[in-house]
């Protein structure tokens, strides 16, 4: 019985993720309820992205369904993993703030991990999950991954529209350039 209530833990924790995720398409398709959402306290707008990102890296240790036994080298590999993406994520936050690929002084960041993919706290928060996932050998959050990628794409590609409107060529030569949207190189 608490098998079955630690997975449904985990399930829940990121159905707290996917119905961010719908809200984020919601807000961010309208343009009234994105202008409202952009005039909203930072912090506001900060918790609002811990909903995101938080469940993904809470769920992996709330998971009694294992894909593997205990095993050293996943949980070694797994929190390499995780401390890159958290790297990753913080080194991205530090270099843009809190609106994705916008510096808070109105400029397109194009460097450091921004030259690699265009969306480094999507793909640091894709990493840190499966490093979480693989080191707590968490099925339920492993079998949501490829959910979470998606998710991030459609974001991604969301956000990317209005790039292109704030930086018209500048952002397209950008894309050019760095081919991955949220996985480096890929996707």
């Amino acid at each position: 019985m608490a098998m079955i209530h630690q997975n449904l833990t985990a399930i829940l924790i990121l159905c707290v993720n996917l119905i961010a995720s719908i809200s984020y398409f919601i807000i961010y398709t309208r343009d009234n309820l994105k202008n409202a959402f952009s005039k909203l306290p930072v912090v506001v707008q900060k918790i609002y992205v811990a909903f995101f990102v938080l469940p993904l890296f809470t769920a992996p240790f709330f998971s009694d369904a294992k894909f593997a036994d205990s095993n050293r080298l996943l949980l070694i590999a797994g929190s390499i993993l995780a401390i890159g993406g958290f790297a990753l994520i913080v080194l991205s936050f530090l270099k843009i703030g809190v609106v994705p690929s916008i510096k808070s002084d109105g400029k397109l960041s194009t460097t450091g991990a921004y030259s690699i993919v265009r969306h480094p706290i999507y793909f640091g928060t894709i990493v840190a999950q499966l490093g979480l996932s693989l080191a707590n050998q968490a099925l339920i959050s492993l079998i949501y991954l490829p959910l979470s990628i998606i998710l991030y794409y459609l974001m991604a590609s969301i956000e990317e529209k209005d790039l292109i409107i704030v930086f018209g060529n500048q952002y397209l030569e950008f894309r050019k350039k760095t081919r991955g949207k949220v996985i480096p190189f890929i996707f």
